[in-house]
């Protein structure tokens, strides 16, 4: 049997200052270009990395129009992606589009923080601001795959329009990426890759879902704050957010045996995957905690990324196998495709 290839990653962790789009784009610019000159298949930026998340600030909304404005810096990475001939994960952009019909409606939830809400508004007119993350094909520069994030934070309810608002329960979805990986009868197949952000960390059924459509590896833009823990937990335990993330990646690499890649703009950033846990940066040995970068921290780490370890750990766990079953047991909490091509809920 042909082994999976190994395959590098850049991760790339700083903090964006308040809505200086360009002058956080040209620091992006740098890293990638090291990312490329060291080697990387594949960099990934944090969310928010264009703006920063200061929604009360005056100038967000204009901050945010700038940085989607014609898709211009967008288009900026995808030059880069046909440049370098690197993938590209340019963390998320803060894309203003006119206000949907469910802008100003009720929200999904009912916990009191999605009640209604008036839509922001840009040059006299009701905007919406999403919150989308992309995949930049290397060397072609196209779009193999977006997400709009789903699963918003509290305080960004006030702000951000969810991904379901458009069209309410639509699954999420795996894509093909330009990385390969031995196939059947001696092919070679797209590994396929899933689009989450942040607080989708805390919900495994959306990791549930792209694993069910074939992904392969799960990228995570972040925007945590490590030290920013409420005054309510800070009471049990000062380091809660930091206890979360050295908890959360590894267990849903080893639950869906799939990589995952996790960059936060607060920090601890890594990759972890199954029967690994976290990778360690090129050129360091692995202890499976070695690779967690700091708190805060302002780096770049590439990291060597085996997805053989992937078949080894699905055909030892054989989750994926057991979702696909007719009889498994949480079938209802996926979606599936009808012959007619329709989303449908399972039975």
């Amino acid at each position: 049997m042909k082994m999976a290839p190994n395959y590098k990653i850049a991760v790339v962790q700083f903090q964006p200052k308040d809505v200086a789009v360009e002058e956080n784009f040209q620091k992006a610019e740098s890293y990638i270009r090291k990312a490329a000159s060291g080697g990387a298949h594949l960099a990934v930026l944090p969310e928010y990395h264009l703006t920063a998340w200061c929604p009360e600030h005056p100038s967000f909304v204009a901050a945010c129009a700038e940085s989607s404005a014609d898709n211009s810096y967008l288009a900026r990475y995808q030059a880069l992606a046909r440049e370098l001939n690197i993938n590209i994960v340019p963390g998320t952009i803060c894309e203003v589009h006119p206000a949907s019909s469910f802008q100003g409606k009720e929200q999904p939830s009912d916990d009191g923080d999605n009640g209604k809400q008036e839509p922001a508004t840009w040059k006299g007119q009701p905007i919406e601001i999403r919150n989308m993350a992309y995949w930049i094909s290397a060397s072609t520069g196209d779009l193999a795959g977006s997400y709009q994030k789903m699963n918003l934070w509290h305080p960004e309810r006030p702000h951000l329009t969810a991904g379901d608002n458009i069209k309410r329960h639509r699954p999420h979805r795996a894509f093909d990426t330009p990385l390969l990986k031995p196939g059947p009868n001696g092919t070679q197949v797209p590994i396929r890759a899933g689009l989450l952000i942040c607080w989708d960390l805390a919900f495994p059924e959306g990791f549930r879902a792209l694993i069910a459509d074939g992904a392969d590896m799960i990228i995570v833009p972040s925007y945590w704050w490590v030290t920013a823990v409420d005054e309510n937990s800070s009471k049990i335990s000062r380091d809660a957010e930091k206890i979360y993330l050295e908890s959360v990646c590894v267990t849903r690499a080893c639950e869906n045996t799939a990589g995952i890649v996790f960059c936060n703009a607060g920090g601890m950033s890594q990759v972890a995957l199954p029967l690994k846990g976290v990778l360690p940066p090129v050129g360091e040995e692995w202890d499976g905690r070695k690779g967690v970068m700091g708190v805060e921290t302002e780096e770049m780490q590439i990291f060597d990324v085996d997805f053989e370890v992937l078949r080894v750990a699905e055909e030892d766990y054989k989750v994926r196998m057991d979702m696909g079953g007719k009889g498994w047991h949480y079938g209802y909490t996926l979606w599936r495709d009808d012959p007619e091509g329709e989303v449908k809920k399972e039975e």
